[in-house]
């Protein structure tokens, strides 16, 4: 962590409300999670702490520590290990999405798991993820960002077509901020709220923060027959999703007149790759599926 004034005090809150948490509740681990485990708050940020207890008990809920609100979450073993469970694999096929749909409802629990941090008042504590959880994890949440982002290209289709195009704007502007949770989630990052965007983005770079990517200027009317202003979205979800998925597979041919156009987004499940759009889907090989994310880099540049 930064030795940020908000940061260094909200530290010390929470290394205090831990060792009070850990006499209150004899055999339980307290975590730091959310934002502040990854070194993201601001001057009025909350204070993230999970409990976990051997069983089930009643949550001990917020509390002030001078003036920081401190939000504790409890929960017992058992529950975490079921958490645990959707992360041992990365399960999710065309004709099968159960799974998925249940990590989608735990994400932000999951979450929970992939920030949680040891405070000093347990340094030698084995970490809650082992790295293959962290990158199934790291898959599902990639996984959530393109659905996201799928349901907000079949709006835009719709509000297009129906000429709906200050609503469209709007949407577009969501997306803008998806395909950068996507790309932030790919470079190892956990799915934290949006407004932690520039500081994710600015990981790996000498600046401090930088701005979410602006997509480009969209032309609606156009947008059903010529629509090279999606092309940006498309190249950087395939390129997220190659990241975590990469290939040396030759480029095949693919129909990229047909594929490349308005709505059209990769997506990647254990079956495979394949493009979607609405309810349309079309499995792709992985030599399919460079040659589309080609086709769609080139059109992004033109």
């Amino acid at each position: 962590m930064t030795a940020a004034p908000w940061l260094d005090t909200r530290l010390k809150v929470a290394e205090h409300a831990a060792a009070v948490l850990a006499d209150e509740y004899a055999s339980a681990d307290v975590w730091l999670v959310g934002a502040f485990a990854e070194g993201l708050a601001h001057q009025h940020s909350d204070v993230d702490l999970l409990l976990i207890t051997q069983k089930a008990v009643p949550g001990p809920g917020s509390r002030l520590i001078h003036g920081i609100r401190v939000d504790v979450r409890a929960v017992s073993e058992s529950t975490v290990d079921d958490w645990r469970t959707l992360l041992d694999a990365f399960t999710v096929t065309r004709d099968g999405i159960e799974t998925f749909r249940t990590v989608r409802a735990r994400l932000s629990d999951l979450t929970l798991l992939r920030t949680a941090r040891p405070l000093s008042t347990a340094p030698d504590r084995a970490a809650i993820l082992v790295p293959e959880q962290r990158a199934t994890y790291q898959r599902w949440a990639l996984a959530d960002r393109c659905e996201v982002a799928a349901s907000l290209a079949e709006d835009l289709l719709g509000l297009a077509h129906s000429g709906l195009y200050p609503h469209a704007d709007l949407v577009w502007d969501q997306l803008a901020r998806v395909v950068a949770q996507a790309e932030t989630v790919a470079a190892g990052a956990p799915l934290l709220g949006e407004k932690w965007l520039p500081s994710l983005l600015s990981r790996d770079d000498a600046e401090p923060f930088r701005p979410v990517p602006a997509l480009p200027e969209p032309r609606w009317l156009s947008a059903a027959a010529h629509s090279p202003f999606f092309a940006s979205v498309q190249a950087r979800l395939a390129d997220a999703l190659l990241a975590l998925w990469p290939t040396d597979a030759e480029p095949e041919p693919v129909d990229e007149a047909g594929l490349g156009g308005f709505g059209w987004l990769p997506q990647r499940y254990s079956d495979g790759w394949f493009l979607r759009r609405g309810d349309a889907r079309v499995p792709l090989t992985a030599g399919r599926i460079r040659a589309w994310q080609k086709s769609a880099a080139r059109r992004a540049r033109s």
